[in-house]
């Protein structure tokens, strides 16, 4: 009896699978003309005469699709509008689809050197559709993981050694011993990127990764979208350098070949080759290509080869290559060659600029400035500048074509104008002027800087009744132009302040206008002669007559007696 009962219950299953499957295999035609994926499935609903169940997650229904198809099964036609990557479920009238569960398939093996059966360590062993792959350990072993798939190809690549493929036969899965051959003799040379080689990245990259990024030099694949946590993190992450990514995210830093829209980093990114796009890690970013875009770093920011774009680091920013954009380093900008615009708050170093200005707090570096302005709180130093150079302290440059403004200016040459008490050029003016007025005041001046514009630093004595004799100082600008032969003529204009010799009392101060006739008679002295119109400024401690030793033997020109005009003369001589 109980083997009737089995009997019965067999029949009628597969009889119910049997029905089940008929709905499968209903024959249907459809003609889908740019309609989503959710109206293809009602279509094919109405025609097979059941309905489907399905998770919104991974079937997208907004997808379009245009096709036509005549008498194809409904398992046919949901193959081609699905990709073959879903199974089907029947509950009476209704048909579930599911996403396939994927089959994984693991590859060992160990890898030794073919000429001498030495053990093989650092191979990169990898699939290169699927993006997956190891790395030999130090006895030549290794183990990946990779999804079942006919098939199924692998690659093994290491610097020095010819590339192997490998075909894996997935129902018979042994153990693989692979032997690697030398290629020493036709090696090609090896090239290291810049980011390979940077002190920090190769703190921050792993061993393997770096491995990996030699090994597989010629070989990076397209992502557009990447989420990373740190390099080498993660069964797949042994390809990361070699990824290609549109969108990057890595929640504390990541490594990747290029990035061609955005990256963002919650501490660093590293990328082989260019960055066209905006990158921001919250403490640094390295890429061993181009820039162009924007880049904005924590603390530090290096491009191994051009920037153009915009340069943020919270201290440093620093480029091998060339450099058109803008530069803001919190203490230091550095680039070989630059265009536009460089801001930090300590020092900017540049090779060659052109078109450019640097602005500093301490110090501008160039060696060759085309065309440009530096601005330092404390020096600018350049070996050729064609621009302005205007510091706090200090302006150097072996030649200059421009403009120099500061408390002491230095050049080599100098093709322009130097504003400071303390000025040098070696073609330029340099002297200590000797002289004398009318009064009897005798000066000491220094004159420094361009024939066209030079600084007066004088200082003067000057004899009155005994005990009462009066010292002075100023400053003054002059400017001096060749006549004829060996006369010269210059005009200087000088502000002066007057103390008595015993105590100090600056109330009396004077600017003087002084054009004066220059002849040379030897190349390192200079005699010259001229009238001085002298402007005595209001007084008020005294009156005028206080004053007259002041300006003894001098033709007054007004009648005040808080200030005046006066006509006198000066005579001097002038010793390079």
């Amino acid at each position: 009896m109980k083997k009737y009962v089995a009997f019965w219950i067999l029949l009628l299953t597969n009889l119910v699978v049997f029905a089940q499957n008929e709905m499968l295999q209903k024959t249907i035609s459809v003609d889908f003309r740019n309609i989503t994926m959710y109206e293809a499935l009602m279509q094919i609903e109405a025609r097979a005469g059941f309905y489907f169940s399905y998770d919104n997650q991974f079937i997208r229904n907004q997808k379009r699709l245009s096709f036509t198809v005549s008498d194809k099964t409904v398992k046919e036609v949901l193959d081609m509008i699905l990709d073959n990557e879903y199974h089907y479920i029947i509950n009476n009238n209704k048909v579930i689809i599911r996403r396939k569960e994927t089959e994984y398939i693991t590859v060992q093996g160990r890898f030794y050197d073919h000429s001498d059966q030495q053990p093989l360590a650092y191979v990169t062993i990898f699939e290169p559709e699927l993006q997956r792959g190891a790395t030999s350990n130090e006895d030549g072993s290794f183990s990946v993981r990779l999804p079942l798939k006919t098939p199924l190809k692998l690659m093994a690549s290491r610097v020095s050694y010819f590339d192997t493929t490998l075909v894996i036969d997935t129902r018979n899965n042994p153990p693989l011993h692979i032997g690697l051959s030398p290629r020493i003799a036709t090696e090609p040379t090896v090239i290291v990127r810049p980011v390979e080689a940077h002190w920090l990245a190769r703190g921050l990259i792993g061993a393997r990764q770096k491995v990996n990024s030699l090994n597989l030099r010629n070989y990076f694949y397209q992502r557009k979208f990447q989420l990373g946590i740190w390099p080498g993190i993660g069964t797949k992450n042994i390809l990361k350098g070699q990824q290609e990514n549109q969108i990057s995210f890595n929640l504390l830093g990541g490594y990747a070949a290029q990035v061609d829209a955005l990256e963002l980093g919650g501490l660093f990114n590293v990328v082989q080759k260019h960055v066209h796009a905006v990158q921001i890690g919250g403490l640094a970013n390295m890429v061993g290509g181009t820039l162009k875009g924007v880049q904005i770093g924590g603390l530090y920011n290096y491009v191994g080869d051009t920037v153009n774009g915009l340069q943020i680091g919270g201290l440093v920013n620093r480029v091998k290559g060339p450099v058109s954009g803008l530069q803001i380093g919190g203490i230091y900008n550095a680039a070989p060659h630059f265009r536009g615009l460089q801001i930090a708050g300590l020092a900017n170093n540049t090779g060659e600029a052109d078109k450019a200005m640097q602005l500093s707090g301490l110090v501008n570096r160039a060696d060759f400035f085309k065309k440009g302005f530096q601005l330092a709180g404390l020096v600018n130093n350049s070996t050729q500048i064609n621009g302005a150079q205007v510091a706090g302290l200090l302006n150097r440059a072996k030649k200059i074509n421009g403009f120099q403004l500061g408390v002491l200016n230095m050049a080599d040459t100098l093709n322009g104008v130097s504003i400071g008490p303390f000025n040098y050029s070696r073609n330029g003016k340099h002297s200590l002027s000797i002289s004398m007025n009318e009064n009897g005041q005798l000066n000491l001046a220094y004159k420094s800087g361009s024939y066209a514009l030079y600084n007066i630093i004088q200082a003067g004595w000057l004899k009155d009744k005994p005990g009462s004799d009066y010292y002075c100082y100023g400053y003054g600008l002059g400017t001096e132009w060749h006549l004829k032969g060996k006369m010269k003529m210059a005009t200087e204009l000088i502000s002066l302040f007057y103390t008595p010799s015993s105590r100090f009392e600056a109330d009396y101060s004077a600017v003087t206008l002084q054009p004066i006739f220059i002849y040379q008679p030897l190349k390192q002295l200079q005699v010259f002669l001229g009238p001085r119109l002298q402007y005595q400024l209001p007084v008020y401690q005294h009156g005028k007559d206080h004053y007259k030793r002041l300006h003894q033997n001098m033709l007054s020109l007004s009648h005040s007696t808080n200030d005046g005009w006066f006509l006198g003369f000066t005579a001097g001589v002038n010793i390079f």
